[in-house]
């Protein structure tokens, strides 16, 4: 694939868009290139004989050898040389539409510091030389050729000062743009392909977006049983105009499916453990998709450390081709220890331990314990994957909860048995049964007098029926850029199940990411809708299972609880109907800082015939993230519309670890 243009002058050049865009001209001879003729001896030397040659040659290499030798024996006076220039300040001026950070990028030579007590880096000529012209490069792969670069450099006591002062030009505009599929058998639907075209009519052109047009259509080949796609492509630049024309050929090549499945290094997890996470099996359409896919379905379930799919040369004349699925285990058993702070919970600490293959099966049990100034927990949890060799997933959980809440403290002791199940659509689905015991502390009088089936220190045992369902297709859990969740908690404690305190209960969240093109610019959303009715004998749902909202993974103007119903003194008490929602934009500003706007809305209402949109809260606000491996560190600060307590609510900041959501 070719980029054929006119050079001033007349002479062609070829832009190899397959080998780092080479360019190649015609009609030119590199005399360099040749080989140098043979030089012949002097006529005087060839008198000699051999053995009389030997000894001249030594003779007149030796004052050659001894004489560097004598000059180190010599002391060297101290140089007066002038020291080496340094860089002081280095700026770009005229660069518009290509951002000034991206140009610095390409260049190779040291720039100044920002930070004062950084030492200045060496000044060299031919270094600003060879970056000129990477630029200019550059810029023609940005679609400027008509980019004039000149650069100023003023010296002054060895310190160097270096403008470049760039005339970017006209951009090269697309034109026509053409894309040809060969026959595809069976026949695919490409229709939806043009819409996402990384190049439109009247778009700068740029070698990038180019190249993306062209793997747009290998991707997507390769995905649907063709993995031996080829684009060519043609780009016909007309130099005065500033236009180009775009041809792009593409050739499916044949059908592929997949064959045998060869795993090995599963030590003891069973085999149909393995397959079962595959997304594929033999005599499937070929997918690279699915290879990805079923990686990250292994990786999940914690038993390797390495996950290595690999597909194989393709058999003749069946086209199907063979995977190696590489497994290396993980240890055994794991510790994990985290710290953190936040203003809400203040210090807080987690100690994990995890043991895998239990009774081997791929069982694993992890015990995690957690303090905070808001919560102090202690929980075990069971897993056995594919149980009895079924596609149900048992889970068991048990543990011991003890909250610090504004309104109220409590205990709590809990189990859970739940089987999970894989469902078409990338869903995944529960149903299970919970039991839990809590008592109640530390209730104000004036909430008792309201909630007046809340007794303090009266252990309340509720026995439940539990449902969910899961959908999430989210590019990534810790810094989502695409994709959504949809998430829905079903619970039932009617009093056959042995329930003294009856209620339903059900809880809607969804949320959204959406990165604006390929960049670090993110718009995120989130919603939430939860209700819980009393139902059968209880008539009022006691304090510690009501609803709340406010704090850092709510409505961040407010402090944490404090949205909704209050008693007279101003705690809160919960409802029974919660609505909320977030807003939140995020955007690069250097390297891994990342800066947040956002907008949350939301309420509690006591009783949930008493929903009203029109008492939704609101806060915006502002926030500073730092990307790390393990997720953003930062602040967010926000400021209620409709402040609580004028005195205390005026602002809200929260130091948080992680996403919002």
């Amino acid at each position: 694939m070719h980029l054929n243009f006119k050079l001033k002058g007349g002479a062609a050049a070829f832009l190899d868009s397959t080998t780092s865009d080479r360019i190649v001209y015609q009609g030119m001879v590199n005399r360099q290139s040749l080989p140098p003729a043979p030089r012949r001896r002097p006529l005087w030397m060839e008198s000699f004989s051999p053995g009389l040659k030997r000894f001249f040659l030594a003779f007149i290499c030796l004052p050659l050898l001894l004489g560097p030798l004598a000059g180190l024996a010599a002391a060297a006076p101290p140089s007066d040389e002038p020291p080496g220039l340094l860089l002081r300040s280095f700026r770009i001026i005229g660069a518009k539409i290509v951002p000034a950070k991206n140009l610095k990028a390409q260049m190779t030579m040291s720039l100044p510091s920002l930070l004062p007590w950084r030492k200045l880096p060496v000044f060299k000529e031919d270094e600003l030389e060879g970056d000129i012209l990477r630029l200019k490069n550059y810029y023609q792969r940005q679609g400027f050729y008509h980019t004039e670069i000149v650069p100023k450099v003023d010296i002054e006591n060895s310190q160097v000062r270096v403008e470049l002062r760039i005339t970017e030009g006209p951009f090269v505009q697309v034109v026509q743009e053409e894309v040809t599929v060969a026959p595809i058998t069976p026949p695919l639907d490409l229709s939806d392909l043009p819409r996402q075209w990384p190049l439109k009519q009247d778009d700068r052109f740029t070698v990038d977006s180019y190249e993306a047009l062209k793997r747009l259509y290998i991707d997507y080949l390769s995905d649907h049983g063709h993995p031996r796609a080829q684009a060519e492509g043609k780009v016909f630049l007309d130099e005065k105009e500033n236009t180009v024309r775009i041809e792009v050929t593409i050739n499916p090549g044949p059908l592929y499916y997949f064959g045998d499945i060869k795993i090995t290094g599963q030590g003891e997890a069973p085999d149909y453990l393995i397959r079962r996470q595959l997304t594929f099996k033999p005599g499937d359409i070929f997918s690279v998709k699915e290879l990805y896919d079923s990686q990250r379905k292994l990786y999940a379930l914690d038993l390797f450390q390495s996950v290595t799919i690999t597909p194989r040369e393709a058999t003749e004349p069946e086209a199907r081709i063979p995977v190696e699925v590489v497994l290396e285990e993980k240890k055994k058993r794991s510790v994990k220890l985290g710290l953190g702070y936040g203003d809400e919970d203040r210090f807080r600490a987690k100690l994990s331990l995890r043991f895998r293959n239990v009774g081997g099966d791929g069982r694993t049990l992890e015990v995690d314990g957690r303090h905070s100034a808001l919560e102090e927990r202690i929980a075990g949890t069971f897993t056995n994957p594919q149980l009895w060799e079924s596609y149900n997933d048992l889970i068991l959980q048990s543990g011991y909860i003890r909250r610090y809440l504004p309104a109220f403290t409590d205990k709590s002791f809990f189990t859970q048995e739940r089987l999970e199940r894989e469902l078409p659509w990338k869903i995944k689905g529960y149903i299970g049964h919970g039991l839990e015991f809590a008592r109640p502390f530390n209730i104000p009088e004036e909430t008792l007098a309201i909630l007046t089936q809340t007794t303090i220190g009266k252990l309340y045992r509720a026995s439940m029926l539990l449902m969910g369902l899961r959908w999430d297709n989210v590019d990534s859990p810790v810094d989502p850029h695409h994709g959504g969740q949809i998430s829905w908690i079903g619970e039932a404690a009617p009093n056959f199940f042995g329930s003294d305190l009856q209620f339903l209960r059900t809880l809607l969240e969804l949320r959204g990411y959406r990165a604006l093109g390929d960049t670090n610019f993110i718009l995120a959303s989130r919603l939430k809708f939860g209700v819980i009715e009393p139902v059968q004998g209880t008539q009022q749902i006691p304090i510690f299972r009501r609803f709340y909202a406010g704090g850092y993974d709510s409505v961040r103007g407010y402090r944490l609880d404090y949205l909704g119903p209050r008693n007279t003194s101003g705690v809160p008490l919960g409802g029974e109907a919660l609505m909320e929602c977030n807003l939140e934009a995020r955007l690069p500003i250097y390297k891994e800082f990342r800066a947040v706007a956002f907008l949350d809305f939301g309420n509690v209402f006591f009783k949930i015939h008493e929903l009203d949109l029109g008492q939704l809260k609101y806060s915006a606000g502002f926030g500073l993230r730092y990307m790390t491996p393990i997720g953003p560190v930062g602040i967010d600060i926000g400021f209620p519309t409709n402040p609580i307590d004028p005195s205390k609510d005026k602002v809200q900041v929260h130091f948080t670890i992680g996403q919002a959501f």
